[in-house]
Parts: C-alpha cells; structure tokens; sequence
C-alpha cells in the first residue's frame, strides 16, 4: 500500500475513535497492544488480526465479550482474557468506533512459516467449496449479508482453535447467537483435525 495512503487510513481511522469519546480513546491503547497498531494481530497473544474486518462482525463480538456471550466458557482461555481486557463501562456507540478503526485498515500481509503442501491445500480447497465459501466467499472474503467474517487475515492457530470451539460447542451454542449457531453446526460437518488443517493450508493459501 502507498505509504501516504496507509498514513491518512491511519489518522482517519484514529479520528472516529477520538471523535466516539474518551472511553473508546482510552480503550484503543489497550486494543493496540495485543492486536497491534496496524491491526496485524500477534499469534505469539493468540491475538487475531482485526484490520480489515467487517465492522459489524466485530463488533458483534465486542458485545459478545461484553456481555459474557464469549469469553465465559471455561474452555475458552484466550476469550476469557479478551474479556477481562474489555472495559465494561464502553457504550455501544463507542463499541461500535473501535469496530470501525480496525476495520477501516488495510489488510495485513499474510506471512507463512513454511510452503503449504500442495496435496493438503488441494484437499482443502474441495473441504471449503462445499462447506465454507457458500457463507465466506469464494476468497474467504466474507459476506456481511450473511453474517460471515472474512478469514483471509487471520493465522492459522486461531483458525483452527476457533473451529475447535464451534465444533465442541465452546461457541456457537447459545440460542441467540443465531450466526454462531450456524458456524457451530456447519463446523461439526469437518469430522476431525486432519480437515481442519487441510481447509486452513487452503485458506491460508490465498493471495
């Protein structure tokens, strides 16, 4: 991205925060410190990136943390401690600031540790066609209508424990998280870790 470009979505972004109130300004900092600046995420947190995200979806999760809707299963360590981080007192127009700052920045890199076997991400890509791109898009772009996050920016070890959780009911099993509901029963479809791993190789194949 132009370095002038990135710069100005930067400010701007900042400024819907600073313009939402002192709480959001206050609370970004503290965002910012396990999600980065940039919004990038840091897998060594188990912090998934959050730039470029659909606003809505996040917050929707910002409210799911908020009111316990996530974070408050036991087996859920890492939601816990998004929980705990959040501060309580944030209204939903500020909420709703802090979605936006994330999600008006440029999508991060995708970085690789190692080259993706080629026979794992094939498999992969039948496992997403007929399971995942319906709601996700071809590109694992997302589809707002459908309530269906884009998956392109996020690391593979929040990927795989976010199905895990869909899977064995950590999410996706309160009756009003109608969204969650869907990702729970579509995620029991994978019958175990070796399609979780051949559908990530594959998502995180895409340019």
């Amino acid at each position: 991205m132009n370095i002038y470009r990135f710069c100005f979505t930067m400010l701007w972004a900042s400024s819907v925060v600073g313009a939402a109130g002192a709480a959001a300004q206050a609370a970004l900092p503290l965002c910012q410190s396990c999600h980065q600046a940039d919004g990038s995420g840091n897998a060594v947190l188990q912090a998934p990136a959050l730039a470029g995200q659909q606003q809505d979806y996040l917050l929707r999760q910002l409210q799911h943390f908020q009111t316990g809707l996530r974070g408050a299963h036991p087996q859920d360590t890492t939601g816990a401690q998004m929980r705990a981080a959040l501060p309580t007192n944030l209204s939903t127009d500020e909420l709703t600031a802090l979605a936006g700052h994330f999600a008006g920045l440029p999508l991060p890199a995708k970085t690789t540790t190692q080259p993706a076997d080629p026979v794992q991400v094939d498999k992969g890509r039948r496992i997403y066609i007929n399971s995942c791109g319906a709601c996700h898009g071809a590109k694992a772009e997302g589809v707002a209508a459908l309530k269906a996050p884009s998956l392109h920016q996020l690391d593979a070890a929040y990927l795989t424990r976010q199905l895990e959780y869909f899977r064995t009911g950590v999410r996706g099993s309160d009756k009003t998280d109608k969204p969650g509901r869907q990702m729970a029963m579509m995620a029991r479809t994978l019958p175990g870790e070796q399609e979780i791993t051949q559908v990530i190789a594959y998502i995180r194949s895409l340019p």
